[in-house]
């Protein structure tokens, strides 16, 4: 046998080692893992925290060095974060599948292989089945202006106690091997919000009478709520003239957020406002 020959077997023999210690660290994991379950379980805590698992993809990938790919990284650390989170209690995502695909695409790879996915025809059954809890979480299209029948009215709203909210911004890093052309859902949970560090927020606002774009982006930036995006509520949509938007904001806004009290005590021609989630803002493409 060659030199050659022989180091090639080393190598292979180093490989094999580096296997066998990659699969202990894992089950060393899902040791781990259990004793969370546990602990979740004494503090009633929930098992999925989107927020958290952006918090660690972006920390894997400032430390990643290496020829292997960062979107390989964060492939193979979704699939451990979503059989881990599965393994601490029922875990179910719904997605919306009635026109594109790709939100089936975007579920799968970012819940990984394993987790269960159910179809819906309709994004209002989607938010159905967060809300009677027969589904963890749902994948729906991003709000568009001047769609006929929006979902995102529905946000906030309580229902048996939950109150469905925006979670998380899908796709969190590359866009995989999903069908058509790019595509991009929120991820909608009965979860609170939680502060990553780089956030988007999102917010409801009625207003009594109609309003310019310019006058509202200008109320909320002077309350320091500064919009990146604005959706409207259809006409055929709205009630006794008032108007609906929906708000995307800079930064991190909790539920109970003072400035959004404050906003609607300082301008009279809004009757309501309200924080309606937020996300991590996902890692630019290719991690």
């Amino acid at each position: 046998m060659s030199a050659d020959s022989n180091n090639l077997d080393d190598l292979r023999a180093e490989i094999d080692t580096i296997d066998d210690s990659l699969h202990d660290l894992i089950m060393r994991r899902a040791e781990v893992v259990s004793r969370v379950k546990e602990a979740k379980q004494d503090a009633r805590g929930g098992i999925f925290r989107p927020g958290r698992e952006a918090q660690v993809l972006r920390r894997l990938v400032d430390r990643h060095r290496g020829d292997v790919p960062k979107p390989v990284i964060i492939r193979i650390w979704r699939e451990l974060i979503s059989a881990f989170v599965s393994m601490q209690g029922e875990f179910k995502i719904a997605v919306w599948d009635a026109e594109d695909p790709a939100y089936w695409d975007i579920a799968r790879d970012h819940f990984g292989s394993q987790t269960p996915l159910t179809r819906h025809a309709t994004t209002r059954s989607v938010l159905q089945a967060v809300a009677d809890g027969s589904a963890t979480a749902g994948v729906l299209p991003l709000p568009q202006i001047d769609e006929a029948d929006p979902w995102w009215p529905l946000l906030g709203n309580e229902s048996n106690g939950r109150q469905v909210r925006v979670c998380a911004r899908l796709p969190f890093a590359s866009e995989g091997n999903g069908r058509g052309g790019r595509s991009e859902a929120l991820l909608v949970a009965d979860i609170t919000p939680v502060e990553t560090g780089d956030d988007r927020s999102f917010m409801i606002i009625e207003c009594a009478e109609p309003i310019s774009r310019s006058r509202l982006t200008g109320s909320l930036s002077s309350a320091g709520l500064t919009p990146t995006a604005l959706v409207t509520l259809p006409k055929s949509g709205a009630m006794m003239g008032r108007e609906l938007f929906l708000i995307e904001i800079d930064g991190f806004a909790a539920t109970d957020d003072s400035r959004v009290a404050q906003f609607v005590e300082d301008n009279e021609d809004f009757s309501m406002a309200r924080i309606v989630g937020g996300y991590a803002v996902p890692l630019s493409n290719g991690g």
